[in-house]
């Protein structure tokens, strides 16, 4: 396991804690309202209110690596390479070209967001340790750039000097002027990324974060919010450096050295990864620390690194961790009305919802016959071992198709040739006459194949109803702008969103646990909790990979009634087991594999007497 995800798993075990929300309000209108005050208080001098300028810079630039660190859980440490593209930026058009500071706000959020994409676009499959070296590349590549004086742009080692100061009606100059400016900024930045992780797009970063692998076989695009990450923390990088710039009127390298990626990467850790309130609090620590302490500055990286050794032992997740949001707190986020949350969405009948499975069932059985899957021939080897061997497997519509066999038949491996886990070597794959073998994992999603995983890949630290929303959010269009903005349609889709999610938890009887933490549940319910989230993406076909696999007698049971039901409502399941037991209780046809190959297929009455079935779960005597 490498470094940087150990440190993330050790931090998800704490993660649920936090304030409770009432507490939490009051703190915050205080802070508000100490920010507003701070430069009037009678022994605040400019050296003070300067002090909080800088506060309010480390803060901008911790929530933008918070985007990254704290919602994606990537690890960088080049991070002040994003702050100084932003800071050049402004000094160059500014000097060079006398464009105003104001303006060029959005340029350089602009070229830092581009640049982020540019290199990190090669390298974003990267994972843990290898990418967290290359972001150090990164921000050392850039800071080398500026010493050298790339066409005499930079100014080398000295820098650039004679920057101008901003100016918005009237020229801001003094160091009261320059704090209301960043502090404006910073709850302008604040408003839009509290509504960004109260959205499709905040849950889709989550998500990835907790397992990038279950994520996109639930239809995330993995790389593209991990692009939108990058892009919109160096944006707000950018922003900080043009603010950073004006202020001191010149900028040299020396500023955007590692040890600053450090201190913001300190930040983020020391205040909750992915708690905006935690995040300012850490950039509190980092700023004001200092200038208390100042006799003993030179001990300075020593006592922070003392403080995180300390929070990774007795409080892993931050000073203060973000708290998952209830049903009722997101709704009002969208509405503003608590209303709504009481209102209980109409009941539509099956021939009337074309979202239901069976409402689908006839117009597509029209196009393709009863057949909904169908792989031919595939082959796929690892090495030297063939795992699947030109197999040949049908699925048809409204029924529950079993596949069994021996541990180490290709069951699995066949599911995740199914799911686009991993593209067949030969063969073919069709669902609904569509060919849909070699595509990644996320459109396949979108084509109407909803999965679970042998060993259970919930998010751990996310709500059951957010667990659920993922298999929701390939219905949804909103982007970056109606969700800050929270436009008509965008609070329409999340509010569809939230009302299916509580029924596909509903459904497998987990109603009364929208609220709770995944982890808190127990096994059985865990997997149930998987189901209702295969559910929520609306599915043609759903694979369960051993179901039943931990559960007793009684909760197997019950998982078999849930099957039958589900069955009975249009969808169509397919399943590997090893339950017997519940094979033949609920399946309509089976198939054995053995060593990567179709050995038998048919009702499991039939197939359990098959001598090559029997020979490969028994073997046979020795002559």
């Amino acid at each position: 396991m490498s470094i940087t995800q150990s440190i993330l798993d050790r931090i998800k075990l704490d993660s649920g804690s936090g304030i409770p929300p009432s507490l939490g309000k009051k703190l915050s209108y205080a802070a508000i309202v100490l920010i507003l005050v701070f430069p009037f208080i009678p022994f605040i001098d400019n050296y003070w209110i300067d002090i909080g300028f800088y506060f309010g810079i480390y803060a901008l630039l911790g929530l933008s690596l918070n985007i990254v660190l704290g919602e994606v859980g990537l690890f960088d440490l080049g991070h002040t390479g994003f702050y100084a593209i932003g800071a050049y930026t402004t000094a160059i058009l500014n000097t060079h070209l006398h464009i105003p500071i104001l303006i060029l706000l959005p340029v350089s959020a602009i070229v830092a967001g581009l640049f982020a994409w540019l290199v990190t676009s090669p390298v974003i499959h990267l994972k843990g340790d290898y990418l967290c070296i290359v972001t150090i590349g990164i921000g050392e590549i850039v800071r080398l750039t500026m010493i050298n004086n790339p066409l005499g742009l930079t100014g080398g080692p000295n820098g650039i000097n004679g920057i101008d100061t901003p100016v918005f009606f009237f020229p801001i100059i003094s160091s009261r002027q320059f704090y209301y400016l960043i502090w404006i900024i910073m709850g302008l930045v604040t408003f839009g990324l509290l509504r960004l992780q109260r959205s499709r797009i905040g849950r889709a970063w989550n998500f990835i974060r907790e397992d990038e692998t279950a994520a996109e076989a639930l239809g995330i695009d993995v790389r593209r919010y991990k692009l939108g990450a990058f892009v919109a923390g160096a944006a707000l990088a950018g922003i900080a450096g043009n603010i950073y710039a004006s202020k001191q009127m010149s900028v040299s390298p020396e500023s955007f050295t590692f040890m600053e990626s450090s201190l913001l990467f300190c930040i983020v850790l020391l205040g909750g990864l992915g708690s905006i309130p935690g995040t300012m609090l850490g950039a509190l620590a980092i700023t004001v620390f200092p200038e208390v302490f100042r006799p003993f500055a030179k001990y300075r990286l020593m006592f922070f690194g003392l403080a995180l050794l300390f929070m990774m032992i007795f409080r892993p997740a931050g000073i203060l961790p973000r708290k998952r949001d209830s049903l009722e707190t997101l709704m009002k986020a969208i509405s503003g009305k608590r209303k709504r949350l009481k209102k209980q969405a109409p009941e539509v009948s099956t021939a009337e919802n074309p979202a239901h499975p069976s409402a689908r069932h006839d117009k597509k059985a029209q196009k393709t016959g009863n057949v909904l899957l169908s792989v031919r021939d595939a082959h796929l080897s690892f090495g030297g071992v063939m795992a699947v061997a030109g197999i040949d497997v049908e699925v048809e519509r409204g029924k529950i198709t079993a596949l069994i066999g021996p541990n180490g038949a290709g069951k699995t491996t066949l599911f995740n040739l199914i799911t686009g886990i991993y593209k067949p070597q030969k063969g073919s794959i069709m669902l609904n006459g569509e060919e849909i073998s070699g595509q990644i994992p996320h459109r396949i999603v979108q084509k109407g194949i909803a999965r679970t995983f042998q060993n259970i890949r919930i998010f751990p630290t996310l709500t059951c109803l957010e667990n659920v929303l993922c298999g929701q959010h390939c219905h949804g269009r909103a982007g970056y702008v109606a969700s800050i903005f929270h436009l008509p349609y965008q609070q329409e889709e999340e509010r569809a969103m939230f009302d299916y999610a509580k029924h596909c938890l509903e459904r497998v009887g987990l109603g009364d646990s929208l609220d709770l933490l995944a982890s808190s549940l127990p096994y059985g319910k865990r997997r149930y909790l998987e189901i209702a989230r295969a559910l929520a993406v609306k599915p043609d076909l759903i694979v369960l990979d051993e179901p039943s696999s931990g559960l007793n007698d009684a909760e197997t049971d019950k998982l078999a009634d849930l099957l039958s039901d589900l069955v009975s409502d249009g969808y169509s399941i397919l399943l590997i087991e090893h339950d017997m037991h519940l094979v033949d209780k609920v399946s309509d046809h089976v198939i054995v594999m053995q060593s990567g190959k179709k050995i038998a297929e048919g009702e499991m009455c039939v197939v359990r007497e098959n001598p090559k079935v029997i020979e490969a779960y028994l073997g046979t005597d020795e002559d």
